[in-house]
Parts: C-alpha cells; structure tokens; sequence
C-alpha cells in the first residue's frame, strides 16, 4: 500500500507549517485527497510538489508564478531568468552600499573625520536597500525610490505571518489611489508614480520613526485603553495619537510633554499588558524619560503640531471618499518624512487595507479579520482585491 502523509506529518517533513498547506490547500496549488472522515492525505506525488514549491519559494517566486511553472506549461528557464536578473540588481545594489561602506571605515581608521555629505549619503544609500516585512525599498535615483510591495501579510509585531498570493499589488493599486486622491485635495505624499502591477515611484524620504494614527470611532486598542466606550463610539472629532515604532516592545503610546520636557511611554493595548505582565493594564505608564535624551529630542512642538495636520486631513480626504461610497473608515495609521533634497514633510510609506478599519455595514473590509483569525486567507485576499477596485472610483 502507498505510503501516506497527514498535514501534519507532510508540514514537518517539508519544513512548512501546517498552516501553510491548508493555504496551499485552499488556492489550488497543493491538493490532498480526503480520508473518509475528511482528514487531509498526501502521497508521494504530494510530497515531490511541495518540494517543488518550496525549492522555487526559496529563490523568491511568487505563488502565482510557481503555479503557473507547475500546471500551466509555462517555461520555467524564463521564470527563472526574470527572477535571476531581479536578484542580479540586487546584488548589485548591495554591492555598491559595501563599497560606500568600506569606505567609510577606510577613511575612520586613517584616523580622518566624517563630513555631512559621507553621512548622508551613506544613510540615503542604506535606507535605499531597506526590506520591511510586507515591502522592499530601492534606489531610483534623481532623490527617488521604487517602493515594492510583497505578497506577506503579518500581524501581532511580525509574529503571525502569512503569504497572500496577489496581495502586493492589491495593495500597490490601493495604496496609489489613495495617495493620488490625496495629492489631488491638497495632501503632500511621497508618491510619484505607479511603475507596475506592485511598484511604485516615491521621493525618497527620511522617515520618521512614529506610527501616526487618527480616530473617528472608538474601535482597537482606543477601547483596551478606555473599556467604558462603547464600541463604535463616535468621537467629537478625529482623535491623533503616536506610537513608537518598537516591534520588541509592542509600539507604545507617546506622550511629548514639552512644558515638562519628558516622553512618556504607555501601554498601547490589551495583547501588550498581557505580555508585560498579570498586573498590567493597557495605558498603564510604562515610564518617561528626559525627552532630550530619548531618540526623539529632536521632536519639536511645530513638529508634532505639523503631524496632526497632516494626519487628520489625509484621514478626513480618505473618509469622505469612502463615505461617498457607503464606506465608514474607523481609524487609519500613517508614516511620514521629509524629502531629502527638499526637506519638505511628507505623508509617506503606504496606505492599503493594512492601514486602516474599513466597513460597509457590518462587513470588515479590512485586516482586522486576519488578526482576529475570523476570516480564511482566500477570504482575507478577497478583501484586499475588493478595496482595490473601489478605489479605483478615487482617481
């Protein structure tokens, strides 16, 4: 008798999580047969597939792409060979950020001082090459970058992770018309151009190391920190809050008290108290700290003041096209940065359903879902596809 593997036994084998292969499962890519009581079986066949599938994974194929290698006849010499000139580029680009920083170290150990322009261009070239965990950022020149989307979705800090085949350019297509939308009603992004189906052109930007978040109803980690509100409270006007972008300590509350001249640090929500500790509380005080000594002693009042701006009135452009189309946009985070020729503050990053609560009725549009764990991958992407072609209405 064939030898058979259950899902779990295939996803420890394989090196994949189980996961994993009911996604495979549920977009066609790896399809079990079914015991009797509806148990998922794999066979050796199986087995060789997903190796496939993994082995093409690792030399950063997309889903998609390795579907159409595995059962659409398409050749794989020329997969490959788009992929190979894409990691050709990279490498490239690498390879010019370690000579840069040879150089740098070079001129140090000769015992020679760094000027401005070294720094700068060694941070413009570092930030150039960034990798986030849902999209890669690289050099374009003329003070402009390509941002690129990646089909990974994440949640809780990075520690639930998945792959969504298609999301990247959901969320490009999303993220570009809203950032149209905004320029058009007088919000200054970061955007250029689209470049392709998940590319797109932006100035490059120093970013500023906040997550800018503006309310409209009471919903999220808003409700952790005041459990009194009922949920879905509408609030008098749009709230702005900053967090701190610290994955290790779960981005907390910022409070700039410039009249005291101290940062304050809170517990953001109810997930982040429960790590901390039994006793702990979201918007309990974590602690403060001199702000001139903290890594925001450069944040000024007009600064903070010039944020809330800009975040309220990107929140209040993106509500009412939503509204106009039967759409209630809860809340929304945002990042900015200055140009770094211009200097000039900027809404940048992206603005996708990973951004912002969306509902139409009682229906989540958003990946609310996906932390929650209420909706199924396919479920999840369809959310995203469907938000990308409503806003399409924007431009």
């Amino acid at each position: 008798m064939a030898r058979e593997w259950t899902v779990g036994e295939l996803a420890q084998q394989g090196g994949v999580s189980v996961r994993t292969l009911h996604h495979y499962d549920q977009i066609g890519l790896l399809r079990p047969t079914r015991s009797a009581a509806g148990h998922r079986r794999y066979t050796e066949p199986d087995v060789a597939r997903l190796t496939q599938v993994v082995a093409l994974r690792s030399v950063g194929l997309s889903l998609g792409e390795i579907r159409r290698c595995l059962d659409s006849g398409e050749a794989l010499a020329a997969t490959l060979t788009r992929q190979l000139r894409d990691l050709d580029l990279r490498v490239a680009q690498t390879t010019a950020l370690r000579d840069r920083l040879a150089a740098v170290v070079a001129k140090l150990q000769n015992g020679r001082d760094l000027d401005s322009n070294d720094l700068m261009a060694l941070i413009g070239d570092t930030m150039m090459l960034a990798e986030g965990k849902t999209k890669i950022v690289e050099a374009a020149g003329n003070g402009e970058v390509l941002v690129r989307s990646k089909d990974d979705i994440t949640a809780g800090d990075g520690a639930k992770h998945d792959v969504l085949d298609g999301k990247a350019a959901a969320s490009t297509r999303t993220t570009c018309n809203i950032f149209e939308l905004l320029e058009r009603n007088g919000v200054r992004t970061h955007f250029v151009d689209r470049v392709d189906d998940v590319t797109f052109r932006a100035r490059n930007v120093e970013m500023i190391p906040l997550e800018l978040v503006a309310r409209r109803y009471a919903a999220g980690s808003a409700r952790d920190r005041f459990p009194d509100l009922a949920d879905g409270a509408v609030f008098d006007e749009v709230v702005f809050e900053i967090f701190e972008k610290d994955d290790a300590n779960h981005d907390p509350l910022l409070e700039f008290d410039f009249a005291a001249g101290l940062l304050r640090r809170y517990v953001p929500n109810n997930k982040a108290a429960d790590a901390i500790g039994p006793e702990t509380k979201a918007g309990d005080l974590v602690g403060e700290e001199p702000l001139a000594a903290s890594r925001y002693a450069d944040v000024s009042p007009q600064l903070v003041a010039s944020l809330r701006s800009r975040t309220v009135s990107a929140f209040e452009v993106i509500e009412e096209a939503w509204k106009q189309r039967g759409g209630i946009y809860i809340d929304f985070k945002i990042e900015c940065g200055f140009d770094r020729e211009t200097g000039e503050l900027l809404v940048a990053d992206v603005i996708d359903s990973d951004s912002g609560r969306l509902r139409f009725g009682d229906v989540d549009m958003s990946k609310q879902s996906y932390r929650d764990g209420t909706a199924t991958l396919p479920e999840i992407k369809k959310k995203f596809d469907e938000v990308a072609v409503l806003t399409d209405r924007f431009v």
